[in-house]
């Protein structure tokens, strides 16, 4: 199968989108099938990754939210695509690509499959800077945007199924999809070594990892520390990662006169990043608008539980006194009490990383692959 994958956000970012998308392109392009990617770049051209064919397109920063990078191309990548001549086009973004996504598959008369990954509107706090509008505006636009082009879609994958309420399009089919996880990347290997140059020691480890970013609320988790540090003297808060936020965040970590309890790694690299949850106790995430959360089946697969928000796709994975628990987004009193409760209890911490792996085998890349395979081939069979 020839297959078309269009993203506005890849490697060298790190991201679950960009995780996802080069986890299918090895999983498919293994299995023999034809993969390429079209997505941005501040140094346009093709090269190899994943097994497949990458086409970069010349970008430029968006001011508004300088992680991302804006193609300014919609020609090149509906050009090449189109002599490519996929049998399906996979969009994993609404925006300029997903764009140009829409305008291959309509030219070569192929089906459209696009994956919901963040709700649009939860970028509206960077917009909001530059533009004299209202943010209840801003998200009611970006709602509107965001249900017109998914619209567009003859199938629409979620990657788990509580996603699918952020979404308002009539008569399209929506699929769950897990992203999926390569589960041999996983495993406390590396542990020792992470903890040592973080200066860590063997100090009790919470970890938060992923896009720094203002939706994700990690001011939340900082906010717990106080609480937890009152019966955990020694514990740690690892935040692994870089984005927008993190300015304001070591604002916050200085403010609480925490610069010796909490430690930022910046930019850790994606064979590295799995060492960071091995040399973790329990994820912490207070975010309200994950639409699975890669992160903590990461978590999972490593055996480390997770307290997250009672919110967005995170209560679809944690299951409390099984594999972690959840609270109420924003509720760092009741955040803390479960950090302290795990950090505190060995045999529960054990309990429940044995329920973590369990949850994460049920989300094994294998799985997930062959999934998304008979999506595309049933999207196929219907426009043939």
């Amino acid at each position: 199968m020839k297959i078309a994958v269009f993203t506005d956000t890849f490697y060298p970012q790190v991201n679950g989108v960009v995780n996802a998308v080069r986890n299918f392109d090895r999983m498919l392009s293994g299995r023999g099938h034809e993969v390429r990617v079209f997505t941005e770049g501040r140094k346009p051209g093709v090269a190899s990754m994943d097994g497949a064919e990458v086409h970069r397109y010349r970008a430029f920063t968006f001011l508004p939210y300088p992680e991302f990078e804006a193609s300014v191309d919609v020609l090149g990548p509906v050009r090449d695509a189109s002599r490519f001549g996929p049998e399906v086009v996979h969009a994993h973004t609404p925006f300029v690509l997903g764009y140009c996504a829409w305008r291959t598959a309509r030219r070569l008369k192929v089906p459209l499959v696009g994956t919901f990954h963040t709700p649009v509107d939860e970028y509206v706090v960077y917009l909001s800077r530059h533009f004299k509008m209202s943010r209840r505006m801003l998200k009611g636009i970006a709602r509107a945007y965001q249900n017109w082009f998914y619209g567009l879609c003859d199938v629409i994958i979620v990657p788990a199924k509580s996603a699918a309420r952020y979404i308002d399009v009539k008569d399209r089919r929506i699929e769950v999809v897990s992203n999926g996880l390569d589960l041999k990347r996983y495993g406390r290997e590396g542990r020792d070594a992470f903890r040592e140059k973080f200066g860590l020691g063997e100090s009790p480890v919470i970890l938060h990892g992923g896009r720094l970013s203002f939706e994700k609320r990690i001011d939340g988790v900082i906010k717990a520390m106080p609480l937890v540090l009152e019966a955990v003297p020694d514990a740690k808060l690892l935040i692994v990662g870089r984005g927008p936020a993190r300015k304001s965040l070591d604002a916050l970590v200085e403010e609480l006169g925490l610069q010796k309890s909490v430690v930022f790694t910046g930019y850790v690299s994606d064979d590295d990043f799995p060492k960071a949850f091995a040399a973790a106790d329990v994820l912490a995430l207070n975010s309200p608008v994950e639409t699975q959360s890669l992160i903590v089946l990461e978590a999972f697969a490593t055996g480390v539980p997770v307290v997250g928000a009672d919110a967005g796709a995170i209560p679809d994975a944690v299951l409390p006194g099984e594999n972690g628990f959840l609270f109420d987004t924003d509720d760092t009193k009741a955040m803390a009490g479960r950090l302290i409760q795990i950090l505190s209890d060995k045999a529960l911490r054990e309990k429940l990383g044995r329920g973590a792996l369990s949850t994460a085998s049920e989300h094994s890349l294998e799985k997930s692959a062959e999934k998304l395979l008979a999506v595309y081939r049933s999207a196929i069979e219907k426009r043939t």
